[in-house]
């Protein structure tokens, strides 16, 4: 599990998001979660780059930022602990479903008889996918 892994060097405060309710929100992401995650969909390669202040996402050569602690707004990047759940949010700003990241959390998956240690990434619909510490080339999703 990944309790108390949210730790920052700056002050966290209360979040007043409207789509998830949060426990403290931090400016820098949990250091067991920094690093390369992949996923495989639709025939290719995915890789998630966690580092301590920014969350992107490289897919077909083309890199995208998903969440930086220096933008403001909903896409600012603003961990927090989903309450009630075990998942993580990248984005506690959000104020509506569309916003929303879905929730992140780390998890156990077996693989032929191999229990790994994945990133799930939750969707709005209940879905989520599993990102690995390697490369992968089986889409591993609900």
């Amino acid at each position: 599990m990944v309790t108390g892994l949210l730790i920052s060097q700056t002050t966290p405060t209360a979040a007043n998001a409207a789509y998830f309710k949060t426990g403290k929100v931090h400016s820098q992401t949990p250091s067991s979660w920094q690093g390369n995650w992949y996923s495989y969909v639709n025939g290719h390669i995915c890789v998630t780059h966690i580092n301590k202040y920014s969350v992107t996402q490289t897919y077909k050569g083309d890199t995208h930022s998903l969440f930086r602690s220096n933008w403001k707004g909903y896409k600012k990047l603003a961990v927090a602990k989903v309450l009630n759940s075990s998942k993580y949010t990248f984005n506690a700003l959000a104020q509506h479903a569309y916003q929303s990241d879905g929730g992140w959390r780390i998890t156990h998956r077996t693989i032929n008889h191999q229990k790994v240690r994945v990133l799930r990434d939750y969707h709005g619909s209940g879905g989520y996918v599993d990102l690995f510490r390697a490369p992968v080339y089986k889409t591993y999703a609900k």
